[in-house]
């Protein structure tokens, strides 16, 4: 199953969230992954890191969070997520845009197999959003997200 993780660069605490009804989410002030492809980039930063999962998992401690079942598994490699979903990580990630001081998140997969290692550079919010609207976003990718675009 996929790990998503968010990053708030430089946000020092966490930010009051709401709680969403397509997923679950916990947020840690310690940026450690829960897969690890992509723990070289979140040592070098700080910020929170906010674990993205599947609603049953809600209210659970500990362990790994996976988020297979807020995803649309398609035919392709897409990374797509279910429409319901969709909107509340647009929400969630405006939020944690405007906790960072930098106004910048990171947005990461992780999944055994999804392909390579990607580091995929910049975009805005609204930059992001059209490229998964277009099927162009992979597992196993790290994006910065700079604005609310």
């Amino acid at each position: 199953m996929p790990t998503i993780e968010l990053i708030s660069v430089d946000c020092v605490c966490v930010p009051e969230l709401p709680t969403y009804e397509s997923f679950a989410h916990i947020a840690e002030t310690e940026l450690i992954g829960h897969r690890g492809l992509f723990q070289s980039v979140f040592d070098s930063i700080t910020g929170i890191i906010l674990h993205l999962a599947n609603k049953d998992l809600e209210g659970k401690d500990g362990g790994y969070w996976f988020a297979g079942q807020i995803v649309d598994w398609p035919d392709s490699d897409a990374l797509k997520f279910l429409p319901e979903t969709s909107r509340d990580i647009f929400d969630l990630m405006k939020r944690l845009i405007a906790a960072s001081p930098k106004q910048q998140i990171i947005f990461s997969t992780d999944y055994q197999f999804g392909g390579d290692r990607q580091e995929c550079g910049h975009v805005t919010l609204g930059e992001f959003f059209k490229l998964h609207d277009q099927d162009k976003l992979q597992y196993n990718q790290l994006w910065y997200i700079d604005e609310a675009g």
